[in-house]
Parts: C-alpha cells; structure tokens; sequence
C-alpha cells in the first residue's frame, strides 16, 4: 500500500517510466506494420480523456506495466470508463482518431484499424461487477490518471486468465503477467484484500487464486485450465 508523498510520487515515476516504454516499443513495431495509427499512444488517448473531463481508469497492459519488472508492449489502449461518460468517451475518441472504426457491444466499444482490423483503443464499460469494482480500489498516477492498485490489478488478470471465453494465448499470457506482478510485488501485496476482492468479483474464488499464489510462492508454474 503507497502510504507516503514519496512513495507516491516514485509509484508514479515507476509507473510512468514503464507506460513510456511499452509505448515507444508499441511505436517501433508500428513504424513498419501499422503507420497510419502511430499517433495511438496511451499519452495520446490520456490526453484526449483528460480534456475533455472524462472519468476513467487505466487497464489492460498499459495499467498494469508498472506493477511487473519490466515493461513489455501491447497492441492496444484499454480504458474502463464511468457510466455517465460512456457515450461522451466514445465520441471523444472517435474526434481524436477519426481514422478508427468502431464496433460496440455490451462491454466495450473497440476502435479498429481499418488497415489490419486490430483493436487499437477498448473503452470498457462497466458492465459486471468485477468490472465495477475497479472503481473502488485505483491508485492516482499524479495528476495524470488512475491506475487498479496491486490487489485489483492482479483481480483483472485472474479474471481473465480464468474466463473461458478468453483464447487460449491470451490466457496463457495472463498467467505470465499475474506470475510476473505477484513475484515482483510479493513483500507489499496485501493477501487478506486479495482474498476479499477475488470473492467480491467472483463469488467463491478466493480458493483458487490462494492455490495460484502457493504455486508461485513454491517456485512453482501455475496451470490455467
């Protein structure tokens, strides 16, 4: 838990550093592959969504990059929007990057590249409870944005790395990323909140979360199912 100002302020140092380079590594691969959507960047949509007054968290890698011990990239920006701005989020991005196509359901507006038809900006709606409850456990990023803290950033991943509607690969990648942060984090990670949320975001889940941290604790690789 950051309790201090200057533990705050290196979180945000951290964290910043790690969304610059996962950014710029995001860039180089794009400069060949995707050139018409380098001006994607998780600044560029915090910037647009700071503007224009909207509330939102951070998700996805982007979010996450700073509690892992290095940085790695992602092809997209993931951003979990309040209800009320949903629609205003949406339409604020779409005037940004005018270029994207959109395709909505009840979860997500995804904004595609129409060159390759990959997802280059998810607004999540809060449409479930685990989801939701992101809102109630964010750190502040200093005056830039907010972040999932430790235990809800390691909540989403075990959401996803367990959902079966999830690709097989993507899961696989879950596991690594969730392995990476715990380990990482293990002396500052607050076990009882964990427990707590992992029921909270699926009822009857904190058994099987606890077995994911005895296997990393062992040394062991944990099996998604």
């Amino acid at each position: 838990m950051i309790q201090t100002a200057r533990s705050k302020a290196a979180f945000a140092r951290e964290h910043l550093q790690a969304l610059h380079i996962g950014s710029e590594v995001t860039r180089w691969f794009r400069k060949e592959r995707e050139s018409n959507v380098l001006s994607v960047t998780p600044e560029n949509v915090i910037a647009a969504l700071n503007k224009a007054g909207i509330s939102y968290v951070l998700m996805g890698t982007h979010g996450l990059n700073g509690y892992r011990d290095e940085a790695r990239a992602t092809q997209d920006v993931d951003v979990l929007v309040v209800k009320k701005d949903v629609r205003k989020a949406i339409r604020t991005l779409e005037k940004t990057f005018p270029y994207l196509e959109v395709v909505e359901n009840s979860a997500v507006a995804r904004f595609f590249n129409p060159a390759t038809q990959k997802v280059a900006i998810d607004v999540m709606k809060p449409s479930s409870e685990g989801i939701r409850l992101v809102f109630r456990h964010t750190i502040p990023v200093g005056k830039s944005h907010r972040i999932p803290d430790l235990e809800m950033a390691l909540i989403s991943k075990f959401l996803a790395m367990t959902s079966p509607n999830r690709k097989p690969p993507r899961r696989v990648q879950d596991a690594a990323d969730f392995m990476n942060m715990v380990a990482h984090n293990r002396k500052t990670l607050d076990l009882e909140k964990l427990y707590r949320l992992a029921d909270k975001a699926r009822p009857h889940s904190n058994a099987e979360i606890a077995r994911f941290i005895d296997e990393i604790d062992a040394g062991r690789t944990i099996k998604v199912d």
